[in-house]
């Protein structure tokens, strides 16, 4: 059984040792791979060549990072009512001669949103970035108690479209995009930034002043820029392990028709960053 990662700049992804690792605890001969597209000079073509290629060799399916959530779509022959509500795919299942689109980022943010911040005041949110993970984080955040929802990112239209797209799918939630200056419990990062190929963090804390807590989506490394600096200003802080965990062990099930052991998955995580479980 084969399946892989298609993405650029995943060299660090720990997503093909977690699935390799679940499939020798259920005694499959499973093999994950990495469709790395850095450097790849037309991104289009890769993707399309990394998707041919994977139907071709019998792959189960694929997982899908950035950035190629929304243009993986055009290539699918169909998608689950998640991912098209969403419109973003993270995992793709190849069966019976079809590509079948699905989202499990929604299911790893919501389980990691609920059990690290679910206690903490969440009533005003922050989203930093609007892409295919936004989207997922932000419909999370929504069903998980969010009641109004700020949405940034670099480019405008983008974030207005998310906006939209989310008081479509949650009438009853007050999305808005953020202009700053407004009092916000918490933020969580959808942007690739914090990662080793994407350094840096994606807003100034100093521009959220009475933010409580601060969640990161990205996981390598797990303490990302962003993260220390809310740590240092003694906020409450989510690394992106749950949310990697989460997706991984749903995308799993998907691929093979068995039960991901979340736990067991979730305690591999820790060792292989040696994290420390909050």
């Amino acid at each position: 059984m084969k399946a892989a990662l298609i993405g650029n700049g995943i060299a660090a992804s720990l997503t093909p040792v977690l699935h390799e690792a679940e499939g020798r605890a259920h005694g499959l001969a499973y093999r994950y791979r990495r469709f790395d597209m850095a450097g790849a000079p037309e991104p289009a073509v890769a993707l399309q060549d990394a998707v041919t290629e994977a139907k071709v060799a019998g792959y189960v399916g694929v997982n899908v990072t950035y950035p190629y959530k929304q243009q993986i779509i055009a290539l699918l022959d169909d998608l689950s009512d998640g991912a098209g509500d969403i419109g973003s795919v993270n995992t793709v299942v190849f069966r019976n001669g079809r590509a079948v689109g699905h989202n499990t980022d929604y299911v790893g943010f919501h389980r990691a949103f609920v059990a690290k911040i679910g206690p903490l005041q969440h009533d005003t949110v922050l989203l930093l970035g609007a892409g295919g993970a936004g989207s997922a984080v932000g419909l999370a955040m929504l069903d998980a108690g969010v009641s109004c929802l700020y949405v940034y990112d670099r480019d405008a239209c983008v974030a207005d479209a998310l906006r939209a797209r989310l008081v479509r799918l949650r009438p009853q939630a007050q999305v808005l995009v953020w202009s700053g200056a407004t009092l916000i419990d918490g933020v969580i990062n959808a942007t690739p930034m914090g990662m080793a190929s994407h350094p840096g963090q994606a807003i100034d804390l100093d521009d959220v002043p009475h933010a409580k807590w601060v969640g990161d989506i990205v996981y390598f490394p797990h303490q990302t820029p962003l993260l220390h600096a809310a740590a240092a200003r003694g906020l409450h802080v989510m690394t992106g392990g749950g949310m990697a965990v989460g997706q991984a062990a749903a995308a799993f099930e998907l691929f093979t028709g068995l039960p991901a052991d979340v736990a067991r998955m979730t305690a591999h995580f820790h060792t292989l960053t040696q994290e420390v479980p909050a």
